[in-house]
């Protein structure tokens, strides 16, 4: 197995960049998506090798992308918003897994955190309609609500649950783009 070059992993952001330095270039970029290579074969822009998520990242000034891209790089940004995306992109691609397998999905921390919640939330997973006043914000600080409780869900809360769990979210995590 092939480490991780942070020269070769500078070179090539900076190259895509605006900026001409790390500090200035890194904050160009975001987080737009990742895959899963089972058999490990993917290898980083930096050259390391054994790559099973490769991320895609995307620069909001130049408009380019570097891909594959692996979370220990993407970690060497030191940028908490692209830290954030890639743990909730791997959440998201585990859930998704989760769901196509038909596990019993729960709101646990076994298959979501606040970060996954708040992403859900933020790329538009809870659209409104009669059942939340026509307002899906309602729909994620019920979840958010519940995910952060330390009590037994009531018979109501727990069919609500079930129903966002496996009509809305499932069939937004299966479509999301995001993960290939």
């Amino acid at each position: 197995m092939v480490t991780h070059n942070f020269e070769t992993l500078r070179r090539a952001v900076i190259a895509a960049s605006v900026a001409n330095g790390w500090a200035q270039a890194v904050v160009e970029w975001q987080v737009v998506g990742v895959e899963k290579d089972p058999s490990g074969s993917g290898v980083c822009v930096c050259g390391k090798t054994e790559l099973v998520y490769l991320y895609t990242i995307h620069n909001r000034d130049t408009g380019l992308e570097l891909f594959p891209i692996g979370s220990s790089c993407v970690n060497l940004f030191e940028v908490e918003e692209l830290t954030v995306t890639v743990g909730v992109l791997r959440g998201l691609f585990e859930l998704r897994a989760a769901f196509m397998a038909g596990k019993d999905v729960t709101l646990t921390v076994d298959f979501f955190s606040r970060a996954t919640l708040a992403d859900l939330w933020q790329s538009g997973a809870f659209p409104p309609n009669k059942y939340n006043r026509y307002n899906g914000d309602n729909d994620y600080k019920f979840l958010l609500d519940l995910f952060n409780q330390r009590h037994e869900f009531t018979e109501r809360e727990e069919r609500k649950v079930w129903v966002l769990l496996n009509r809305t979210i499932k069939t937004f995590v299966i479509n999301d783009e995001r993960l290939a």
